[in-house]
């Protein structure tokens, strides 16, 4: 009985510890510094939606925070040699080998948006189509691998969304808040697209720095993600950038 009791006082002398220890650490955030999810707002402060969202994680967790808006190929680097304690983006080959992805955060659909009056039900109907893609990016393997449809690469979300509204391109790839929040700074309406091609949703997953990694601080910033998710707090904050645009509707 004795014994039981002394190794109970341990454990909870150990369990103290570790709650004082994590309550007084500062977690490093990196933000992507891709608009609507990262970008330095009319003041030159840093906002977007992932910028938020990684705040309120870390504050519901318990811990103290910087967070500042990096280039998006950053991120690796700054994960690898452990000035980013964590970054919310998609996942890809390289990112499992510098971090743990810990928890999937949002998940936001890849979509394919035509003008109104064009209707593309299936990666077939493309065939023969020009589809415009920011320059380096990967949303879809089936439609990257397409041969028959033209990818035309352009530098951004606005150049591409002018480009269909002027019919030099029959569609356009991306994901569908990227889309959407870009047609609304641009002043193009919903009633201005077709319903969209649905390809795929990916998620923003939280990935910690592998030479950062601490268990306990990975444990609360998970538990932080699932009782946000249950009170729909990370759709509440996209949605205010979003306006009149439905995101949330998978349409397949």
């Amino acid at each position: 009985m004795k014994k039981n009791r002394k190794t109970n006082f341990t454990s909870f002398i150990v369990l103290m510890f570790c709650a004082f220890s994590l309550a007084g650490k500062t977690i490093k955030i990196d933000t992507i510094n891709v608009a609507p999810f990262g970008f330095k707002g009319a003041a030159g402060e840093p906002t977007g939606m992932m910028f938020e969202i990684s705040n309120i994680i870390a504050e519901e967790a318990g811990f103290k925070y910087t967070n500042i808006i990096v280039p998006y190929a950053r991120t690796i680097l700054e994960l690898r040699g452990g000035k980013a304690d964590f970054v919310l983006r998609y996942s890809n080959d390289e990112l499992p080998t510098v971090a743990f992805p810990v928890v999937s955060v949002i998940s936001m659909q890849t979509i394919i948006l035509s003008r109104a009056g064009v209707s593309f039900k299936s990666l077939e109907s493309l065939h023969g189509k020009t589809i415009g893609v920011v320059r380096g990016g990967k949303f879809d393997m089936k439609f990257d691998n397409d041969a028959a449809i033209n990818k035309f690469e352009v530098n951004d979300y606005y150049q591409m969304l002018q480009m269909l509204m002027t019919g030099r391109l029959d569609g356009v790839i991306g994901s569908n808040v990227g889309l959407y929040y870009s047609a609304k700074k641009v002043g193009i309406t919903p009633e201005e697209f077709s319903l969209p091609l649905y390809l795929n949703s990916k998620s923003f997953i939280l990935h910690f720095s592998r030479k950062n990694s601490d268990i306990q601080t990975m444990n609360k910033l998970k538990a932080s993600v699932e009782k946000l998710k249950r009170t729909s707090e990370f759709k509440k904050i996209v949605n205010k950038y979003m306006g009149s645009f439905k995101w949330d509707i998978v349409n397949h």
